[in-house]
């Protein structure tokens, strides 16, 4: 079986908590930090950083990128603000919605090669899977956020545990298994760009794939041939022949770009999904 796990060597928690509210970030870098001090063998390196507005925030994600570009410090991002399902809100109340957020994550994604971890400790947090689409470069390898509203004390209940475990063992399985014991069934959205990527296609499939809408489209594909005069004219029958034919060829080429098989040529087979493990049911 093919690893497709991801790499990192940091947890940075990133500290957006308006002054005079519980600062469970700071609470949570003091209780880690005695962890990674108590297992440095398997503890990653634990790092803090307070930032103010949405402008800072995008700074540490192109400060990120430029340190795994050039020392190989590969992190797993741990936010803490307050979200919406729009975007995020920082001390300041500046905001950033999912648009505004996808460039500079993608570019950290980027950067760490295809490694980046997200946690998001705000309410709604997981929302920023909207942030990746089918046709683009994947934003994250993976993200954790909560589905809805969540108290403060739920999210470092839940995190503490994640974290804790993951340095005391340095198993990534027994830290989720740590966390979903500590959280409440349905309370966060884990997933992977793997598993994004294979929704993404069933969506795909299911929206413009149906024998109905293969109709729909080989129909306006000849009228517009036939608008421009293009030579030879196919009949709607063999434009949606066509159509089935070109399948599985967009599939790998969303494949590739989506995880970056472009760019790092070396992973290539990492995320290999064969087009019948995809979600497609025919």
């Amino acid at each position: 079986m093919i690893d497709t796990a991801n790499r990192f060597n940091q947890i940075l928690i990133i500290d957006s908590i308006p002054k005079g509210e519980l600062n469970t970030a700071r609470r949570l870098f003091d209780d880690i930090s005695t962890y990674a001090n108590a297992y440095p063998e398997t503890s990653p390196a634990v790092m803090s950083v307070r930032v103010e507005s949405a402008c800072e925030f995008l700074e540490v994600l192109s400060e990120c990128a430029d340190r795994a570009n050039e020392k190989d410090i590969i992190p797993m991002l741990h936010l803490e603000c307050h979200g919406c399902e729009q975007g995020f809100q920082f001390a300041d109340f500046s905001i950033l919605d999912w648009q505004e957020i996808k460039a500079p994550l993608t570019n950290l994604n980027i950067a760490t090669k295809m490694n980046l971890m997200v946690a998001v400790a705000a309410c709604t947090g997981g929302a920023i899977a909207k942030t990746a689409s089918l046709s683009d470069r994947a934003p994250f390898w993976g993200m954790i956020g909560p589905t809805d509203s969540i108290s403060p004390t739920d999210l470092e209940s839940a995190f503490r545990a994640l974290y804790t475990t993951l340095i005391q063992t340095g198993l990534p399985a027994n830290a989720l298994k740590a966390f979903e014991a500590s959280s409440k069934p349905g309370q966060y959205w884990r997933t992977t760009a793997l598993g994004l990527f294979k929704n993404g296609w069933a969506a795909y499939k299911s929206t413009y794939c149906t024998e109905q809408m293969l109709e729909i489209r080989a129909k306006r594909m000849v009228e517009e041939c036939r608008r421009r005069g293009l030579q030879p004219l196919l009949t709607v029958s063999q434009k949606r022949q066509r159509l089935v034919a070109h399948e599985p060829s967009a599939y790998e080429r969303f494949r590739r770009g989506f995880f970056m098989e472009d760019l790092f040529p070396e992973q290539a087979g990492r995320f290999a999904v064969p087009l019948q493990s995809s979600g497609d049911n025919g």
